[in-house]
């Protein structure tokens, strides 16, 4: 197959990027919302059309034909309902919060189905065959059973799935909800904040990773963090250039290139821009490539306003001649898309990376995790295992974006200790093993 689309076209518009879930407006994410979505698509399964107050009728129903004292559901009704503590019971009570984000009024369903769509494709072909095993008592079985009745298989036609841009985030991210569905009670209270997690860390390492596409398939790219109660001084020379001002610097070339890679897609799954210009290297006739990229090239440079490059002799020369002509489009000066790429940066910052980001005086902006977050990544580094080796424990943190320069790493040690999970036979880092808190 033709390795890119066939017959290249400029358009004055440049396309919104499939793997980018923000846009330059209109990012309102209900993360209960994402939540119900992201559990629906695990699952397989949803309810449609059927409210709180409905289930709470029928359950009441059902209590009556088993209980023989009113006053008990009354307590019931107080206990689970009136506090709506109703939705912690079972995962499965997730899914009343992704019908809102189904209905054609809701102003955020896109933006909720974006982000939903994005987990989705770190999901990739990932499903839970059975229901988790909530381990619920008889009174709190009743209810389940009673919701278990209205759930229907997900509806739509069969898509084509896109390729992962960061299939080393897809591996760890997959691990992540296998080990959840097995702390059914876990996953409930953490898995928004598990996917606040990942929205992070996708984000960014595409940030990282989008301008790195004649490096192969992508590994995860340095980005530093420390912990809330450390002190952030300009010494540090990790956090500060492979910290906050990294990201940032490398956030403003995502929708460019992102939207630059929607111009070369085939019909198909989507692919990265680095997976494209692979496949670009592996085409027989090279030539036939450099020839319509050179045409394309000239004609998007016209159409922009600007210089156009030599003819490019080489598949590579020719997709970074692509690749600065997607980014130089966006440049000050250059009518109103130097403005709109402003504001998908601006919009990144605040709706998916604002929980990560702490000022701290002269030091600027850094990066940083408070203990919560601190604590749920740990546990899901550590998964199914009871324990981990320090040093390995690092290694799962960096699978999922997170690093920690050798100061912050004796602070991870301490807080570990603090926390009373911690076994250190000796006193070298590979002897410290940290257990997890589930």
């Amino acid at each position: 197959m033709y390795p890119i689309a066939n017959d290249l076209q400029v358009s004055d518009k440049n396309k919104s990027p499939n793997y980018l879930p923000v846009r330059q407006k209109g990012n309102e994410f209900s993360w209960a919302s994402v939540t119900g979505l992201v559990l629906g698509n695990v699952l397989q399964q949803g309810l449609q059309d059927y409210s709180v107050d409905a289930f709470r009728d029928e359950c009441r129903d059902a209590f009556k034909q088993l209980l023989n004292d009113p006053k008990v559901w009354e307590w019931l009704d107080h206990m689970y309902f009136s506090s709506h503590a109703v939705l912690q019971v079972s995962p499965l009570f997730l899914l009343f919060k992704a019908q809102k984000a189904a209905r054609e009024d809701d102003e955020d369903a896109a933006a909720n189905q974006r982000m939903s769509d994005m987990f989705a494709g770190l999901l990739g072909d990932f499903r839970l065959d059975d229901k988790p095993n909530d381990n619920l008592h008889f009174l709190e079985q009743v209810m389940l059973d009673v919701l278990v009745r209205h759930l229907r298989p997900l509806g739509g036609k069969e898509c084509q799935q896109d390729l992962p841009y960061l299939p080393f985030l897809t591996e760890a991210f997959q691990r992540d909800m296998r080990f959840l569905s097995a702390h059914p009670q876990y996953l409930v209270a953490e898995l928004t904040n598990t996917l606040k997690l990942y929205a992070f860390s996708y984000c960014s390492q595409l940030s990282l990773t989008v301008r790195r596409w004649r490096d192969g398939t992508p590994k995860p790219r340095e980005l530093y963090f420390i912990l809330d109660v450390e002190k952030a001084s300009t010494e540090r020379d990790k956090i500060r250039e492979h910290g906050y001002r990294s990201l940032a610097s490398n956030a403003k070339d995502l929708f460019p290139l992102l939207s630059a890679g929607e111009v070369l897609q085939t019909e198909g799954a989507q692919r990265p821009l680095w997976r494209i210009y692979a496949d670009a290297q592996a085409y027989l006739d090279r030539q036939a490539l450099i020839d319509d990229l050179n045409r394309y090239i000239g004609q998007f440079a016209s159409s922009r306003q600007l210089e156009a490059p030599a003819l490019a002799d080489t598949l590579e020369e020719a997709f970074k001649q692509f690749v600065v002509l997607a980014i130089r489009q966006f440049d000050p000066g250059k009518s109103e898309r130097h403005s709109v790429n402003q504001r998908y940066v601006r919009e990144l910052e605040k709706k998916v990376f604002a929980d990560f980001i702490q000022f701290r005086g002269r030091a600027g902006n850094i990066l940083a995790l408070n203990q919560d977050q601190l604590l749920l990544l740990t546990n899901l580094a550590i998964g199914h295992n009871e324990k981990l080796r320090f040093f390995e424990l690092l290694r799962e943190f960096r699978q999922r974006g997170f690093f920690f320069d050798n100061q912050s790493q004796q602070v991870l040690i301490e807080f570990f200790e603090r926390m009373g999970n911690v076994e250190r036979m000796s006193d070298s880092g590979e002897a410290v093993y940290v257990r997890k808190t589930v």
